[in-house]
């Protein structure tokens, strides 16, 4: 018998396991319905050294042990609370912390398309080191002694914003709270060694929601000008970050436009970061998948990759699929991986096709990503809003963020990250990945009521289905091709069998 064939027919014979929860509801309610569970017990948070009272605000942890021999700056766990007049933060460390000096450092994300707006060095009886990053000016120093500092078993602080504020220019100041307040925080710890020239031996991030008074809007505003949103399927798979986003002062300066990069827990796109070849960028390689069914009409695949971060010889193009769109419009595909390009003009592609690889083929500095873009008309150069439909939509990366929400449709915001929603309604495109015995046998597995192994329904879950399944048959592609309430109840499986072995 098939190998593939082999692995389908053990499922059959595994024994019972407990089914997993069913994912989150559509939508942002679930979201501020913690919002508001979680902001009386932020505004009882006393700054004392004792994090007794942070019991329930989500803490996004960071290994022990990567910090050298500095077990008191190893940051372990790091939580924040944003409130409506402050910002409380949590260092949680391997040994109790330190307090000789300017050891813990605040990188806070609260606005903006620059991921840095402040820097804070917190220093144990003398004013804080503050840095302010504008987005049109350069970044500026001061000693500032207003926030609140406290280390006991942890680190605790407070930074006002009332205080904070006379420091800030005026446009950075009136963000940080209020109806023009961004809906999301995100902050970045360091530890420094006690050695000059003081280097950095840990790191950990957190971000969260605003605990404010709900409803408010999650996402930041959309730019403006711009018409209705062109929807599409996710065209990668896992979990990417938008790590540019339209209308910036960078590359999309004056266009809609969108740069997907894949991170790992400390945000970085490369290990070592930042690197100069293409095979240490986690997004490099990986698929893309046509977004859309239609008709190709503009593919090219054999432009080189160039190497990261180097300006690019004069003449140099990028590989790219454009695909038409309804309604007179295309989507394109940009910066594909030589010779990965899987289609060529005229053909029809179908959605969740693969069409070819992330690669960096590119005409200016940059490193491996995915350029995805619309265009009106097809083929034009005025860019169009995007949407991508049956998404989960993050804060922190991860397969855990305790600020998920699962949206049937969303329009990409930079900074966020996004995945194709896990074990949503909706058929397999198992007859695309398997031949038509393959796919009868893992349909009957779907809707048989096959019992699974433990270690088998840990590695995925279906909505519409009486169990938990597991695919050891790594060839399945996991795709959608319907939108729930209209689909079959037989769900897409999960990401985590793509790439599973026996």
């Amino acid at each position: 018998m098939h190998l593939r064939r082999i692995a389908l027919a053990a499922l059959l014979l595994a024994p019972a396991a407990p089914p997993r929860a069913a994912p989150p509801a559509y939508g942002d309610q679930a979201t501020f319905e913690r919002i508001e569970a979680l902001r009386p017990v932020a505004a009882a948070i006393a700054i004392d050294g004792s994090d007794a009272d942070w019991a329930g605000i989500p803490a996004l942890a960071d290994p022990a042990g990567d910090a050298g021999s500095f077990a008191d700056r190893d940051i372990t766990s790091v939580s924040i609370a944003p409130l409506d007049d402050a910002l409380l933060v949590r260092i949680a460390t391997a040994a109790p912390p330190a307090s000789d000096g300017v050891v813990f450092w605040l990188e806070i994300d609260y606005r903006g398309e620059k991921a840095l707006d402040l820097q804070i060095g917190l220093y144990p009886g003398f004013p804080d080191i503050l840095w302010t990053y504008p987005e049109n000016a350069a970044a500026a120093f001061q000693y500032w002694s207003d926030s609140q500092l406290a280390i006991g078993n942890v680190v605790e602080a407070r930074i006002p914003y009332a205080a904070l504020a006379p420091a800030l220019p005026t446009e950075m100041a009136s963000a940080l709270s209020g109806p023009s307040a961004r809906g999301w925080v995100r902050v970045r710890v360091f530890s420094v060694g006690p050695d000059d020239p003081f280097p950095e031996v840990d790191e950990a991030f957190a971000a969260s929601y605003r605990l404010v008074q709900t409803p408010f809007a999650l996402d930041p505003p959309r730019p403006a000008p711009g018409g209705a949103a062109v929807p599409l399927a996710m065209p990668l798979d896992a979990l990417w970050m938008i790590v540019q986003g339209p209308f910036t002062q960078g590359s999309h300066a004056g266009s809609w436009a969108w740069d997907l990069g894949q991170v790992d827990a400390a945000l970085h796109e490369s290990q070592p970061d930042p690197s100069t070849l293409n095979t240490d960028y986690y997004a490099f390689g990986q698929p893309v998948h046509a977004p859309l069914a239609g008709p190709v009409r503009f593919a090219r695949g054999s432009e080189p990759d160039q190497p990261p971060r180097t300006d690019p010889p004069p003449g140099a193009l990028a590989n790219l699929v454009q695909i038409d769109a309804p309604g007179n419009r295309s989507v394109s595909l940009y910066h594909l991986q030589q010779g990965s390009v899987l289609v060529s003009a005229g053909a029809n592609v179908s959605e969740g096709q693969l069409v070819g690889r992330v690669g960096n083929s590119v005409n200016a500095f940059s490193w491996p990503h995915l350029h995805l873009q619309a265009e009106a008309p097809a083929g034009g150069t005025d860019t169009q809003p995007i949407a991508l439909r049956e998404v989960e939509v993050q804060l922190n990366p991860g397969d855990a963020d305790p600020w998920e929400r699962r949206l049937a449709s969303w329009e990409p915001r930079e900074g966020m990250l996004v995945r194709p929603a896990r074990a949503l309604c909706g058929d397999l495109n198992v007859d695309r990945a398997l031949d038509a015995a393959d796919a009868a046998l893992y349909r009957a597995v779907l809707v048989g009521g096959a019992t699974l192994s433990p270690a088998g329904a840990a590695r995925c879950s279906v909505i519409g289905s009486a169990h938990a399944c597991s695919l050891v048959d790594s060839v399945v592609v996991r795709r959608s091709l319907a939108v729930p309430p209209a689909a079959p109840a037989i769900a897409q499986v999960c990401s985590a069998a793509l790439g599973s072995t026996p």
